[in-house]
């Protein structure tokens, strides 16, 4: 363990002396004169270093593991059974799997945070995770049928791009750059090693699979997934607020 946490504070220094590097150059370049922005800037900085370090640690030592022991069992127990329970068993690990991935990702929580208080409330922060972190399991559970049936990744992408055209014309204009963003907003530190430990873990369990072309691919599926959840829910909500708009209209008064 001890070494696990060596090598995870060098790797995040070394990650975050790029950045560290910039951001310092141009605060000393032009915040100078502002009271407080070193010290500001380094404790945040500080912080940001030891819940990187902490978070790698646990990753790796722990959630990396037990995702990828967990997919090669009901991935080879499905391969040898092949009935539909086993196969529903895989699809549904990973649908919860990408769902509380996604719950847990910080950037997803700060970013939902800050469109309710840019809303005025509109847009509610818990309903916008939800929605979001649902499209990220659906759209990693729709991946792993495709691995499981082999169907060509190219087919399963051109019907949900499809799809996302589709619901973008219909949907709110507003919450369309939103929706589009939210994938990216999802699939941050924490999904995406999982997403691709998983996938890696499935191939390999999986005879006529390989790792390389078909572990990978699923992240994708899974940012489309989110936009295409934000999108159905915004459309479904601007459907039903608008009788309720129709009914609350005064109606106009006889001569």
């Amino acid at each position: 363990m001890a070494e696990l946490v060596w090598r995870e504070i060098w790797r995040t220094a070394a990650d975050l002396a790029p950045i560290g590097l910039i951001l310092g150059f141009f605060c000393m370049r032009f915040l100078r004169a502002e009271p407080g922005v070193a010290r500001r800037t380094l404790i945040g900085a500080l912080h940001l270093a030891a819940g990187l370090t902490l978070f790698r640690v646990g990753l790796e030592g722990a959630l990396l593991p037990l995702g990828s022991d967990l997919a090669a069992t009901l991935s080879a127990r499905a391969a040898e059974r092949g009935d539909a329970l086993s196969f529903a068993a895989v699809v549904g690990f990973a649908v919860a799997l990408g769902g509380a991935a996604a719950l847990l990702e910080p950037t997803l929580a700060a970013t939902a945070d800050r469109v309710g208080e840019l809303s005025g409330g509109a847009v509610r922060p818990t309903a916008l995770r939800v929605a979001v972190a649902a499209g990220v399991g659906l759209g990693l559970g729709l991946g792993v049928v495709r691995l499981m049936l082999g169907v060509p990744a190219g087919f399963v992408l051109a019907a949900m791009a499809a799809a996302l055209v589709a619901l973008a014309m219909v949907a709110p204009r507003g919450i369309v750059p939103l929706a589009l963003d939210s994938g990216a907003i999802a699939t941050s530190v924490v999904t995406v090693p999982v997403i691709v430990a998983y996938g890696v873990a499935l191939t390999e369990a999986l005879p006529d699979r390989s790792a390389l072309a078909d572990g990978f691919g699923l992240i994708v599926l899974a940012m489309i997934g989110a936009s295409l959840s934000v999108l159905t829910l915004a459309s479904i909500e601007a459907r039903l607020e608008r009788p309720a708009a129709r009914d609350d209209t005064p109606e106009e008064e006889g001569p």
